[in-house]
């Protein structure tokens, strides 16, 4: 009786030993120039083609600051170059808040609320930097000949056709814009019409508020392909009423290639969720999404109870997001890195096109955060992309079946399989050769009672456990 009674509180004792965030190290800060200290508030960031980063603070979030649009001159550089103050040259009749960031190639665009005495029923406008140079710099919108930004216009992404998506909250749907030099659809900077009418999962918006802020599309995606997802993020209307969160869009297209009309119109969203509810958003603003060159979405988790930034992939049939990767924390609240950045309050992500380099901003450290893959510009000893970790099985509770998710460091003799509280086996889900990375299969429980269950992988030396739990 005793050694079954151990054997239980060694069973409940478990502990799940991955380390999703091997492949990436922390390097530095970067500041922001000191005559700014007082008023900088970073919300977004883009790097572009040539591996610039870019970075906007805006007054979405407390007027007292200031809008202004930064760059990385130099990679090595320590402080982050301020190319214009829209708030200090007065510019804030067509710059009142800045509210999205993308890039365009080498050229960068920006789009930002008019001040409503300008425009009463509200609208919005974009100004694009040839090569990021403020001295080249065209304003598109609040213009008779330039229509198109006659409505709020909050998160912005390129497609790498330099086709603008773009989040609208009048229907908290998407409408896209056209940047390429083809003027057959529409005029350059002017949307595609018509608009995309179907809403995000969240529903209608509360006076503006909990809206649209962040688009991700994924670099080289084929925005001709229906399958092919962008991203968005949305805050909630407070953090007891979480209509916010992560939404997928597919089925739709970019343009429709043989009428040349929006085809935006066919994108439905579908919400993500995630094991750990790492996903669901509160009333917090800031929002930044990416998506990396493998198609893996980065969130930046803001929040006190985050203070992380994760990668996730996702099955755009379930709308399940599983976290395979991180960049390294000390600031978390859940299992700080001490060798990773002093995260606050990191507001948004960005990468450079061959994923060597990240960059994070954080809204209330006022700081970059510069990391570098493991495997490159690092005198270390590479970093094994996948470890050996188990997750916790997705959905759980669970009826009648779940999903679990383990990686190999290596290729291995590999066996998951699952108990019940007394200890017994009940099922193999896994006994054999397997390859290194990561594996997912199903457990179907309907041949089982409710209960309390165990499964257990073993791999060498190596074993982990986890507990789930089927309710029927």
């Amino acid at each position: 009786m005793k050694r079954c009674s151990l054997y239980l509180l060694l069973m409940f004792l478990f502990v799940s030993g991955i380390n999703t965030s091997a492949q990436w190290k922390y390097v530095r800060a970067i500041k922001f120039p000191s005559e700014d200290s007082s008023y900088v508030k970073p919300f977004l960031c883009t790097v572009d083609n040539s591996g610039k980063l870019y970075l906007v603070s805006s007054r979405v979030t407390n007027s007292n600051m200031h809008d202004i649009l930064y760059s990385l001159t130099n990679p090595t550089d320590t402080v982050m170059t301020k190319l214009i103050d829209y708030t200090a040259t007065y510019d804030t009749i067509n710059v009142k808040q800045i509210v999205g960031l993308t890039h365009l190639n080498d050229d960068v665009l920006i789009s930002a609320k008019i001040n409503n005495y300008v425009v009463p029923g509200g609208s919005s406008c974009a100004y694009l930097y040839t090569g990021g140079d403020p001295a080249k710099g065209v304003r598109y919108g609040y213009n008779p000949y330039l229509s198109g930004w006659g409505t709020y216009v909050y998160g912005i992404c390129a497609t790498k056709d330099s086709i603008v998506i773009a989040g609208t909250p009048y229907t908290n749907g998407m409408r896209a814009y056209n940047f390429t030099s083809s003027t057959k659809f529409a005029a350059y900077g002017a949307y595609i019409s018509p608009d995309n009418t179907n809403a995000e999962p969240g529903g209608a918006n509360t006076s503006g508020f909990d809206v649209i802020r962040d688009v991700a599309t994924i670099p080289n995606g084929n925005y001709f392909d229906a399958t092919v997802p962008f991203y968005t993020s949305r805050n909630s209307k407070a953090s007891g009423e979480l209509n916010g969160g992560i939404a997928a869009w597919t089925g739709g297209t970019q343009y429709n290639q043989s009428t040349m009309t929006s085809n935006t119109y066919n994108y439905t969203a579908l919400r993500l969720s995630d094991s750990d509810d790492f996903l669901k958003f509160n009333s917090v603003i800031n929002c930044g999404i990416t998506c990396d060159k493998s198609g893996n979405l980065w969130v930046a988790g803001i929040d006190s109870t985050r203070r992380w930034v994760k990668s996730f992939s996702v099955d755009l049939v379930t709308g399940i997001a599983t976290n395979n990767d991180e960049l390294p924390s000390s600031g978390k609240s859940i299992d700080p890195d001490a060798a990773g950045a002093p995260m606050v309050s990191p507001c948004d992500v960005a990468f450079t096109s061959d994923g060597t380099t990240g960059y994070v901003i954080d809204a209330s450290a006022k700081k970059v955060f510069v990391f570098t893959s493991g495997t490159v510009g690092v005198k270390d000893k590479p970093a094994q992309v996948e470890s050996f970790g188990l997750k916790q099985n997705y959905p759980n509770p669970f009826n009648p079946s779940t999903m679990i998710t383990y990686s190999l460091a290596q290729n291995t003799q590999a066996r998951l399989s699952v108990t019940n509280i007394l200890g017994q086996e009940v099922a193999v889900l896994v006994d054999g050769m397997m390859s290194a990375g990561s594996h997912s299969v199903s457990f179907d429980g309907s041949k089982f009672t409710s209960g309390i269950y165990f499964y257990h992988l073993q791999a060498g030396s190596s074993s982990l456990t986890k507990k789930m739990m089927l309710i029927k």
